[in-house]
């Protein structure tokens, strides 16, 4: 756990309050359905499952964009594909193009 202190402009420490950090729900699930093995199939059946955990997830939009500032090539990051993260980026680039 984290401690914050909150600090006034007048004094020190106002208060110290425990911060809970949120918990990424793929914690708690296999690893392997977030990288399933090719892109037919079975394997689209865990890709879905996979965003599924991923949208009910408080920390999807920052797995999102690890994901994309880590350049993740597999696997399901944030609620996308690797190939869904690779088109966002191609989209992004040339929006930034034009």
């Amino acid at each position: 756990m984290n401690s914050t202190i909150v600090r006034t402009p007048y004094y020190g420490a106002d208060t110290t309050e425990i911060v809970e950090s949120p918990r990424a729900l793929c914690a708690d699930e296999d690893p392997e359905l977030f990288f399933p093995i090719g892109d037919t199939g079975p394997s689209l059946l865990w890709e879905e499952e996979a965003k599924a955990v991923c949208r009910r997830c408080p920390l999807m939009e920052s797995c999102l964009q690890g994901a994309l500032e880590r350049n993740e090539n597999y696997g399901v990051f944030g609620g996308l594909s690797a190939k869904e993260r690779r088109s966002l980026k191609r989209r992004a680039a040339r929006n930034r193009t034009a």
